[in-house]
């Protein structure tokens, strides 16, 4: 056998190796998990969807709370925490707030508080018994 036809022969072998190798790779069964061997016998039962939750992220500058580029923020619920006021148009006889993003009234429910009274600098706030005051920027 001449020289060429050996290195083919070798080469042919090595991909034949190859094949084998990736094919038993590719179909070889999978070993169960302990949890999935556990639960096999109740898989007649339908499947439930994981629920996934986002998780509200925390910056590492402590000073800072929250990272405000973290994904899952998400909208306070209502009454959860102190609302946010942001804006005061005060008129005789008609007098508007913006409470977390919401133009309201006196009487008017906002975030679960209940607007009692607007004033120039102020506007008070009833979430339950409690009554609160809030300013601008605090």
């Amino acid at each position: 056998m001449d020289k060429n036809k050996q290195q083919l022969v070798i080469l042919g072998v090595v991909i034949a190796i190859f094949i084998a190798v990736t094919a038993m790779a590719v179909l070889k069964p999978r070993a169960k998990k302990p949890e999935e061997a556990k639960t096999a016998p109740a898989a007649a039962a339908p499947a439930q969807k994981p629920v996934f939750q986002k998780e509200r992220m925390t910056s590492s500058f402590k000073s800072w709370g929250r990272d405000p580029f973290a994904i899952g923020g998400g909208p306070a619920e209502a009454g959860a925490g102190p609302a946010s006021l942001s804006g005061i148009f005060c008129d005789p006889g008609k007098s508007y707030c913006i409470i977390d993003g919401k133009v309201a009234k006196v009487g008017d429910q906002v975030s679960g508080y209940k607007i009692l009274e607007i004033t120039k600098d102020a506007v008070t706030v009833k979430s339950g018994d409690e009554i609160r005051t809030l300013r601008i920027g605090r």
